[in-house]
């Protein structure tokens, strides 16, 4: 089965998410922060990663999105960005008219039902 790295510093987020993708068999790999995630996306190889935006920062996961699709041995993984930082700072980013500095392959703002989680993982996973 897949193996899902999840980016979040939100113990709950992280838990519940966790929890949608093991029921479904996939394994899952997790960090709290954006410099870790990271590290552990060289290491794991992962086939889709959830990424969070604000993180350390306000935009850590966009930083660490830069840094995953400009890495040749990383760069395929797909991304799925899983944030509220439109319910925060009001700005809406779509992957249709941003993806020039958005670069991930879906972006949804929390929270999502845990059936149209696994159905985005599963069509990212398809594509991969």
């Amino acid at each position: 089965m897949a193996k899902i790295l999840i980016i979040d510093d939100d113990a709950d987020i992280v838990e519940a998410t966790k929890i949608v993708l093991e029921s479904k068999g996939y394994k899952v790999v997790t960090a709290y922060e954006g410099d870790t995630g990271y590290k552990k996306a060289k290491e794991e190889k992962p086939d889709l990663i959830i990424l969070d935006v604000m993180m350390k920062t306000k935009d850590q996961g966009f930083q660490v999105s830069y840094k995953l699709k400009n890495n040749p041995e990383l760069s395929t993984i797909p991304i799925l960005m899983l944030t509220s930082i439109g319910k925060e700072t009001g700005f809406k980013f779509s992957k249709a008219t941003d993806e020039d500095y958005l670069p991930v392959d879906e972006l949804v703002e929390k929270p999502i039902k845990p059936k149209d989680l696994l159905l985005k993982v599963g069509n990212l996973l398809k594509q991969r």
